[in-house]
């Protein structure tokens, strides 16, 4: 498969490895972490006070972003991406030594790893789609998506299996040495890289606001917009159904640890099935239209079946389901959406939705989840997603209603 990656990239070999390894370490980062920042906060602030801190991530989101989109024509990417590692390595050190004596710095902890997780993908992504031709994206997009997968599974394995042996805490600092190989990779990736922003839009400055400008120019990346906020509100509904009933079921702070990081490892197996096999052959079977639309027809099923049988192993299939599309088809066809666009719009534009948007979308969620969950059950939040979905359906009409086959092969 390696030969074939190679051939796809005319001789670029070594930039696909390292950008693949790099995607895999990124991946392993997060699957290590999340378990044990979701188990630690309910620990200390329950399920109830989880959309509080989506909402509490769009001022740090707006923050990073704008500062993105200043920084990134003046330092590039690489520079940018190596600072960031450095900060995150710093945070991870220091809250994996003070959890469990400042029980409060939880709150900032969580919120902090959803926006730089966000911000490490974006600028990975940025430069892969830099350096990739169109026509050989649908076969290589698969494969990064994949080896992005088999990480998150392997890191997985780290709480999933010693939560209760060591503690919840102590796991974190085991991601320092993934944080570790990552620098290296990276410092490979771009010995090899041959396109990051042109020097032409390093000449145009601009925030948070310039990256809007550049999305409301394009019917691609306002379609591009509006599929990345639903998704993201449809995950977040599943997040927190199946956080309420893991808070409920399972009590104990390492038990509970444990068991999610049983279920992403289960999520992570069906995302790494889709990611090398179901998001090429779905493509090649349905197209780039039809598959956009079977993503959020899935979505439907899904809250229809919560809504059948409101149950803790079907809302957690659902979670694992809807998680497993967005890591992988979703995130197939979604950055496939980007590589006929310029520069300026892959970098900057991509920023204000990949990270700002995704983010913020889930703020937007939180907000009718505490509305909804002060009147009724959070099962109910089911008909939120099913409708949702509808309106995802109705997107895809208009992003691609002038869309010809040919324009993402060309």
């Amino acid at each position: 498969m390696l030969e074939k990656v190679k051939e796809k990239f005319h001789g670029h070999g070594a930039f696909a490895l390292c950008a693949m390894l790099c995607g895999f370490l990124i991946c392993c980062h997060y699957a290590i972490i999340r378990p044990i920042s979701n188990s630690l906060f309910l620990h200390f602030f329950s399920a109830k006070l989880l959309p509080y801190a989506w909402l509490a991530t769009v001022p740090l989101n707006f923050f990073l972003v704008s500062v993105y989109n200043r920084l990134i024509p003046k330092w590039g990417s690489k520079k940018l991406f190596l600072s960031l590692l450095l900060i995150v390595t710093v945070t991870n050190a220091l809250f994996g030594l003070f959890a469990k004596t400042v029980p409060s710095l939880t709150f900032f902890y969580y919120v902090w790893k959803e926006v730089y997780i966000m911000m490490m993908f974006q600028l990975l992504w940025s430069v892969i789609n830099a350096n990739i031709k169109l026509e050989n994206a649908k076969f290589l997009y698969g494969i990064f998506f994949g080896l992005g997968g088999l990480g998150s599974l392997f890191g997985s394995m780290l709480p999933g299996f010693f939560a209760v042996a060591y503690g919840t805490e102590s796991l974190i600092l085991w991601v320092l040495p993934v944080d570790l190989i990552l620098l290296f990779v990276y410092l490979r990736l771009n010995h090899y890289c041959s396109g990051d922003v042109p020097q032409a839009d390093r000449e145009q400055n601009g925030g948070f606001f310039y990256g809007m400008q550049l999305i409301r120019k394009s019917r691609f990346l306002i379609f591009a917009l509006l599929i990345v906020v639903f998704m993201q509100m449809v995950t977040a509904i599943a997040d927190f159904q199946f956080n309420d009933f893991l808070g409920k079921i399972y009590p104990l702070k390492d038990e509970r640890t444990e068991f999610s990081a049983r279920i992403m490892g289960l999520m992570h197996c069906l995302t790494i099935c889709l990611q090398f096999s179901g998001s090429f052959f779905l493509l090649k079977w349905l197209g780039f239209k039809k598959t956009h639309y079977l993503i959020p027809s899935s979505i439907a099923v899904l809250a229809a079946l919560i809504a059948i049988v409101p149950v803790f192993p079907v809302i957690t299939l659902a979670f694992m389901t809807s998680k497993a599309l967005d890591f992988s088809l979703f995130g197939v066809v979604r950055e496939m959406l980007y590589i006929p666009l310029k520069p300026d719009e892959k970098f900057r534009a991509k920023a204000v939705i990949d990270v700002f948007a995704a983010r913020s979308s889930k703020a937007l969620a939180s907000l009718l989840i505490i509305g909804i969950t002060s009147i009724v059950s959070s099962y109910q939040l089911t008909w939120l997603s099913l409708s949702l979905a509808v309106l995802w359906i109705g997107s895809v009409a208009y992003g691609l209603k002038d869309y010809r086959a040919e324009e993402i092969r060309s």
